[in-house]
């Protein structure tokens, strides 16, 4: 049995890590594929492991630009399928044709949850409305359906019906990197500003990652004394929201004293981040599986999290909970949380306990089951 993937459409950075750690172990005692065929652009391949039972297609026009690489999806893409695979896995959500049997996947919550799409300008707002309409159009025509959350299966399907479809909720893993143990927790008086408690947040730049908040209610509570910093380790993504994160941090941090914004950090390099922390900030209010927030789970750092969902599905009550849009919830929750010690280090046990239910042998064991289960649907 050949497996075949398209991986045209580049995808996130966590969609790459996921594809990436999948065929990492793809073997013989995991499923019943022989060899996998994939289809995409050679900054992605080049990163696939080079092994003889993965074959490695690319296209010049995969390569140059988001036009090109349209036109190769909708007028070539099929004459390069044709007879080459048993079953097709598409990643990234795009593919739609009922020409082949094939296995669509949801990873980007944005493209449905249209009160978190109003925080952006026209034209991301079209853009996530076009990607609404293919991914609609991916998962209605799919065999099967993965999902990385119970509340992104709940969410979509009562959004465009999928009632009728083989769905399974896989969830991503965490690389052993980020795996730490249970940080002791001091009090707070125990900290000094030469020697303060140091909140992380490791996010990309996005109006709904809400850093601004985040930047307000830790000044809020320095304001008060309270011997504490903030590192914020993320690109920006999103150059208006950058903008105003900037602007919030010379605004309430303008000697550079406790608010640091680190961009450009390898993958490689965050776990480092993790374990040199004191505790972990959430703020997100649009996630399908919240990758760094189960990353921060593993390092056994204690977190304040957002209450929007899904958060909570994968942190249960192993976090302090808090609402992200609401500075005044954020400064009061800093304050219980900074000044509890046995709660931090209650929190910090907790997720770390829950942490352990998400690793990549899993992951890639369930996924191949689940691709080859839909060839025996057809």
């Amino acid at each position: 049995m050949i497996l075949g993937i398209d991986a045209s459409t580049p995808g996130s950075g966590g969609g790459k890590r996921h594809l990436i750690e999948i065929l990492k172990r793809f073997t013989e005692s995991n499923n019943q594929f022989t060899m996998v065929r994939i289809w995409g652009v050679n900054s992605l391949l080049d990163q696939l492991p080079n092994v003889s039972y993965i074959e490695k297609i690319s296209h010049p026009f995969l390569n140059k630009g988001f036009f090109l690489r349209i036109f190769w999806q909708l007028f070539i893409r099929d004459s390069q399928f044709k007879n080459k695979f048993d079953i097709l896995w598409c990643p990234f959500g795009t593919y739609s044709n009922k020409k082949f049997p094939y296995v669509s996947m949801s990873r980007n919550m944005l493209v449905f949850d249209l009160k978190e799409q109003n925080r952006f300008d026209f034209f991301l707002k079209l853009k996530f409305r076009i990607l609404r309409f293919k991914q609609s159009n991916s998962f209605k025509n799919a065999n099967g359906l993965i999902f990385l959350s119970k509340y992104a299966q709940v969410f979509i399907n009562n959004e465009i019906n999928l009632s009728n479809k083989n769905m399974k909720i896989i969830h991503h893993g965490i690389g052993e990197d980020f795996r730490g143990i249970a940080k002791v927790q001091k009090t707070i008086s125990e900290y000094s500003i030469e020697k303060p408690y140091e909140f992380l947040y490791v996010s990309s730049i996005w109006p709904y990652k809400h850093h601004k908040n985040v930047v307000k209610s830790v000044s809020n509570l320095r304001k008060l004394g309270y011997p504490i910093i903030l590192r914020i380790v993320g690109d920006n993504d999103h150059p208006s929201s950058g903008e105003i994160l900037k602007t919030t941090i010379e605004e309430e941090d303008p000697f550079c004293s406790f608010i640091f914004w680190k961009q450009g950090v390898a993958l490689d390099e965050i776990a480092n981040y993790y374990k040199n922390s004191d505790a972990f900030i959430f703020a997100s209010t649009c996630e399908n599986m919240p990758n760094i927030l189960v990353e921060a789970m593993s390092s056994g750092i204690p977190i304040l999290c957002s209450n929007f969902e899904p958060m909570p599905e994968f942190l249960r009550d192993g976090g302090m909970y808090f609402d992200p849009t609401n500075i005044e919830d954020l400064t009061l929750k800093l304050l219980k949380f900074l000044t509890n010690a046995k709660i931090r280090t209650k929190l910090s046990e907790l997720s770390l306990e829950y942490s352990y239910l998400y690793n990549w042998d899993k992951c890639a064991t369930e996924t191949y089951k689940f691709l080859f289960d839909n060839i025996k649907l057809n």
